[in-house]
């Protein structure tokens, strides 16, 4: 199916303006040779975008899910007129929201220095999204913890190299009365946590007899998708919080708290790999950025 770029920029603009008014005029265009255009994008779908029953502009099922595409795709085409004329290169890079604020700061930096002309992005998506964005030539770089990356499918068409591998410490008060008891696993579960994560796929990896001791003390209190949030709340009551040993040894300077090994008994470790499809030819630019987290 070959898609008209313009057309599908016609389109987002009646789907964003419910309109084909309002839309013709923001375009420049005429009514008719708008609905032109999309009865000429709905022959190419072969499906209605738009339904036509109702006085009001309503996108039909297919206008809906199009609409969160074109957007995607337009982003891309554009991304790429911009290499062309300014001929300069564009990585993309997606990632689990843990990783861009454990991670991710030191490594631009250093790569900023090195390239300042090489454009960057980086967002946070769902492993699925990001899996398809890179399929699609969307995406340059995805990188994921490793739970996260053993449920990735067709894992023989990717380039994966672990990139970072290091403890999770805990973090909490200098006064909390967990750092005066004997540590056992037990005993650190009868505290409350923050726990940043621990998804269906984390908990995965934990061993079953861990795991079921997890759940019967309602472990974590609060599981919350940052680190920075999990750290604030372990400086201000008596949650502790599970966080990398880099990020934390890092935050925590300056601040009333405390680090001590983790005393939880599931093994679990920070590590995150760098996904490449692998049949793409080697990019020494990419190559350098993964390098820079070794």
């Amino acid at each position: 199916m070959d898609l008209n770029l313009t057309r599908l920029r016609r389109f987002l603009a009646i789907f964003h303006n419910r309109s084909f008014t309002r839309a013709a005029a923001e375009l420049g265009m005429t009514h008719s040779a708008l609905t032109k255009s999309v009865q000429q994008l709905e022959q190419e779908l072969g499906a209605d975008v738009f339904d036509r029953t109702t006085r009001q502009v309503v996108p039909t099922a297919a206008g809906v899910r199009l609409a969160a595409r074109a957007e995607e795709l337009i982003t891309f085409a554009d991304q790429i007129g911009e290499e062309v004329v300014s001929g300069k290169q564009h990585i993309r890079l997606i990632t689990g929201p843990a990783v861009i604020e454990a991670s991710l700061a030191p490594i631009l930096a250093a790569f900023y220095k090195a390239h300042p002309d090489i454009r960057l992005s980086v967002e946070t998506l769902p492993p699925d999204i990001a899996i398809a964005r890179l399929r699609s030539r969307e995406a340059d770089l995805l990188l994921y913890h490793s739970t996260t990356v053993s449920a990735f499918p067709a894992k023989r068409t990717l380039r994966i190299a672990k990139v970072i591998d290091e403890t999770y410490v805990a973090v909490l008060h200098p006064d909390h009365p967990a750092l005066s008891g004997n540590h056992s696993l037990d005993e650190m579960l009868a505290f409350r946590w923050a726990i940043p994560g621990y998804d269906r796929l984390y908990r995965s990896a934990i061993p079953t007899q861990i795991e079921h001791k997890y759940r019967r003390a309602g472990f974590p209190h609060y599981r919350i998708l940052s680190l920075s949030t999990c750290l604030a709340l372990a400086e201000q009551c008596d949650l502790i919080t599970l966080l990398p040993e880099s990020f934390a040894r890092r935050e925590i300077r300056g601040s009333n708290l405390v680090i001590m090994p983790t005393p939880l008994a599931d093994g679990a470790r920070y590590v995150v790999s760098a996904i490449t499809l692998s049949q793409d030819a080697a990019d020494s630019k990419l190559e350098e950025l993964i390098g820079l987290f070794a």
